[in-house]
C-alpha cells in the first residue's frame, strides 16, 4: 500500500477530541458498535467499546489473531475518497471504513464495526470454538451479543458521524479564515488604502454606521446574505426591528448586547461578539455570526453566515440529547417533544407534530405537538389512518411522504377543513415513520399559517426528525416488550409468579393498613400432562390460552391473578369473604368446563379444573395463603376433581 502523502490538517486541532469523543461514547451505548478514529499515521485518536468475540478470544489466539491484521490491512487497503469500505473478518465478523476528507485530503479514518449483517450460523461459531479451544459457552454468549446491522444502516452511520466531524472542522477552519480576513482588514485600514474597495468584494456581510447610528454602507455580501438594502435599514433602530422582528428576542438578546459594545468604544475594549437569528427581507430565517470594530467613531460589523453549521449543531445536539434520555429511560413523550423543539427552532414560522400509531396499526395518537392549539390536538388523537385522513392518515396509510402546500384545495383534507380553519393552518407536509424493519411506527409533521412548498433544507428536517423519532420510538417498544416479558407469561398474558406475589404482597399490605376481607383461590387443570400427551403441547398451549381468557371475563378489575406453574394458577381477591370467594370459583369451574378448544384437526371440550379456596383470618403472608389453598386444591384433587375445596383448618 502506498504511503499517504502528509496532509496540511491535524484532525485532533481542528476540533475538540475530548468532546467528540463523548459523542462516539453515547453513540456506543446506544448502538453497541465498537468504533474508532485513526489518523494518517496510524495513531488512534479515539476509541470506544470493543467486542467481547474480538478482544477476549479472536485475538487471544495466535491464528485467529492472523484474520483480525489481515482485516485491518485489507480494510485499509481499500479505502478510498469516494466510498466506504467493508470487509468480513475470516472469524466471522463484519468491520467498516470510511474517510474523513477536508479539502479532498483524506485526514483521518473512521472505524466502525465488529458487527453481523444477519443472524449468525452458531454452529459455525461453535466449531471456531472446538477449533480455536474456546471456552464454548463464553464464546457463543459473546457472539450473541453482537450487533445486527445492514449495510445501509452502517452506511447511514457513518455517513452521519463523518458529517458531524465536517461541521465541526469548517467551523473552525471558518473562524480562522475569518479571523485572518479581519486581520487584514485592519492593517489595510493602517496601510490607507480605501477600505470600500476591500469590503466591497469581501466573502462576509460587511456594514457600518456613524456615531448618529445612521447606516452609512453595506456591501453585497450583507444584501445578498440578508435581502436588505441600505435604503430599507436607514438606522440601526429600523435594522433592528426588521431583523429581529420578536420584541421579546429584541428587548433580551439584541438590547443588552447592543448596549455592551456602546461601552466598549467609551472604554477602549474589543467589542463583544453576538450570534443570533436574523429575520431576511423574503421572510426566511438566517443564523449569523456578527463581530464588530470601532474605525474611529465608525462602527464596522461583519456578518458571517453560519446557518447551515447552526443547524448541523443544533442537530448533534439533539441526536445526542435524545440518545442519552434513550439510554436513561427518560418517558417518551418528553423525548419526542425535545425532537420538535429542535425542529421548530431552526424554522420560527413552523409547527411540527409526531403521532405514534397504536400498537392495533390503525390510530394514530399524540406523541408531541406543543405548538399546535389544544382543541386540534384533541380532534386528531385516535385518529384512524387512511386515505382521506388529512397528511398524516394519508401518510400512515400509504407508508409514503405527503407533502399538502395548500390545505384548503387538497382532497385529503376536505373532511377537515372546519377544523384547519379554526387552528389557522395554511399547509402539510407529512412523512412516516419508519421501524428498521420497515414497520409504520407514526408520523411526524410541519404546519405552516401561509400556503407553503417545501425546500432541500426542509426535506433535511423531515428525514432527520423522522430518524430520530424512530429510534425513540422502536427503543420504547423494546423496553415494553422486555419489561412485559419480565413481568407477564408470554404464553398466557397473565402476570408470572414473580409480578404477582409482588402485586399480592402490596394487596396484603393495604389490608392490613386498612382492615376488610381477603380470598385466595389456587387452580389447576385436572390431567393436564394426559391432555398433552394425547392432543400434544400445541393444543395444551391453547387450553392455557383459552382458560386465561375465561379467567379474565369472570373476575373483577380489582382481583390479581398469576399463572405460577405450568398448569397452575393463583387468584387473590381483595374485599372478597369466603363465601364470594367460593362462588367465584364455582363460576369459574364451570365456565372452565364449558370451554372449547379447536384446531382444524382437532377439538377438545372436556377439560376441567380443581379449585383450593383460603381466607385470610389471620393476617397470612402470601406464601402460606398459597400453601393453604395448595393444601385445599390437594383435597380437591384427591375427591375426584373438578370441584372446589374450602381450606377449614
Amino acid at each position: 500500500m502506498d504511503k499517504k502523502k502528509k496532509s496540511d490538517y491535524e484532525l485532533d486541532k481542528l476540533i475538540d477530541i475530548n468532546s467528540f469523543k463523548q459523542i462516539l461514547d453515547n453513540f456506543f451505548k446506544a448502538t453497541e458498535i465498537p468504533n474508532g478514529l485513526v489518523d494518517n499515521n496510524g495513531k488512534i485518536i479515539t476509541q470506544s467499546g470493543w467486542s467481547d468475540a474480538c478482544n477476549n478470544f479472536h485475538r487471544k489466539h495466535t491464528d485467529s489473531n492472523k484474520f483480525c491484521v489481515e482485516s485491518n490491512i485489507s480494510l485499509m487497503e481499500s479505502l478510498s475518497k469516494n466510498s466506504i469500505s467493508k470487509n468480513e473478518c475470516k472469524n466471522g465478523l463484519i468491520d467498516y471504513v470510511a474517510p474523513v476528507i477536508i479539502d479532498n485530503e483524506i485526514i483521518a479514518s473512521l472505524f466502525l464495526g465488529q458487527v453481523f449483517n444477519k443472524s449468525p450460523d452458531l454452529n459455525y461459531f461453535i466449531s471456531q470454538a472446538e477449533k480455536y479451544n474456546y471456552d464454548k459457552t463464553s464464546y457463543i454468549d459473546a457472539i450473541k451479543k453482537i450487533p445486527i446491522v445492514t449495510d445501509e444502516k452502517m452506511s447511514s452511520l457513518m455517513l452521519c458521524i463523518v458529517h458531524i466531524i465536517d461541521v465541526l472542522v469548517f467551523g473552525s477552519l471558518s473562524k480562522q479564515r475569518e479571523d485572518k480576513l479581519e486581520q487584514n482588514l485592519i492593517k489595510t485600514n493602517e496601510q490607507s488604502v480605501e477600505l470600500q474597495d476591500i469590503l466591497d468584494f469581501s466573502p462576509l456581510g460587511i456594514g457600518w454606521t456613524n456615531k448618529n447610528g445612521e447606516v452609512e454602507y453595506v456591501n453585497h455580501k450583507f444584501t445578498q446574505l440578508f435581502g436588505y438594502t441600505i435604503e430599507d435599514i436607514p438606522t440601526l433602530n429600523v435594522w433592528f426591528k426588521k431583523a429581529f422582528p420578536n420584541e421579546q428576542y429584541r428587548e433580551n438578546l439584541i438590547l443588552p448586547w447592543n448596549n455592551k459594545v456602546i461601552n466598549s468604544y467609551k472604554e477602549k475594549k474589543q467589542p463583544p461578539e453576538l450570534e443570533a437569528t436574523i429575520r431576511c427581507k423574503n421572510g426566511t430565517n438566517r443564523r449569523a455570526l456578527v463581530r464588530l470594530s470601532w474605525v474611529g467613531e465608525k462602527r464596522l460589523s461583519n456578518f458571517s453566515d453560519i446557518t447551515n453549521h447552526w443547524k448541523n449543531e443544533l442537530r448533534n445536539r439533539s441526536h445526542d440529547n435524545m440518545l442519552e434520555m434513550v439510554a436513561k429511560g427518560v418517558n417518551l413523550k418528553d423525548i419526542l417533544h425535545d425532537i420538535i423543539k429542535t425542529i421548530e427552532l431552526e424554522d420560527d414560522t413552523s409547527m411540527c407534530s409526531i403521532l405514534i400509531l397504536d400498537d392495533d396499526g390503525k390510530h394514530l395518537s399524540i406523541g408531541a405537538s406543543p405548538s399546535l392549539p389544544t382543541f386540534y390536538n384533541q380532534a386528531i388523537d385516535g385518529v384512524e389512518i387512511g386515505i382521506g385522513v388529512g397528511s398524516c392518515g394519508t401518510a400512515a396509510f400509504l407508508k409514503k411522504r405527503i407533502i399538502v402546500e395548500d390545505i384548503m384545495e387538497h382532497e385529503y383534507w376536505k373532511n377537515y377543513l372546519k377544523l384547519a380553519i379554526k387552528a389557522n393552518i395554511k399547509s402539510c407536509w407529512s412523512e412516516p415513520i419508519l421501524s428498521s424493519d420497515g414497520q409504520v411506527l407514526g408520523t411526524f409533521a410541519i404546519y405552516h399559517n401561509q400556503i407553503s412548498s417545501p425546500k432541500k433544507e426542509d426535506f433535511e428536517r423531515i428525514s432527520f426528525a423522522t430518524n430520530l423519532a424512530s429510534i425513540a420510538i422502536e427503543n420504547r417498544k423494546v423496553r415494553k416488550e422486555l419489561e412485559f416479558r419480565a413481568y407477564f407469561d408470554f404464553l398466557t398474558g397473565l402476570p408470572n409468579r414473580r409480578y404477582f406475589i409482588e402485586q399480592s404482597e402490596l394487596e396484603i399490605s393495604r389490608k392490613l393498613r386498612y382492615g376488610g376481607s381477603l380470598s385466595l383461590i389456587m387452580f389447576d387443570i385436572d390431567h393436564f400432562k394426559i391432555l398433552n400427551d394425547k392432543f400434544g403441547h400445541k393444543m395444551g398451549d391453547l387450553v392455557l390460552q383459552k382458560i386465561a381468557e375465561i379467567t379474565r371475563s369472570v373476575l373483577r378489575d380489582i382481583d390479581i391473578i398469576g399463572r405460577i406453574g405450568g398448569e397452575e394458577f393463583a387468584i387473590l381477591l381483595p374485599r372478597t369473604d369466603i363465601k364470594e370467594a367460593e362462588n367465584i370459583a364455582e363460576r369459574l369451574r364451570l365456565e372452565i368446563s364449558k370451554g372449547i378448544v379447536k384446531t382444524d384437526k382437532v377439538e377438545i371440550t372436556n377439560f376441567t379444573a380443581s379449585f383450593g379456596v383460603v381466607l385470610d383470618t389471620k393476617n397470612k403472608t402470601i406464601d402460606e395463603l398459597l400453601v393453604s389453598a395448595d393444601n385445599a386444591l390437594y383435597e380437591a384433587k384427591n375427591s375426584g376433581r373438578n370441584r372446589v375445596c374450602i381450606f377449614n383448618k
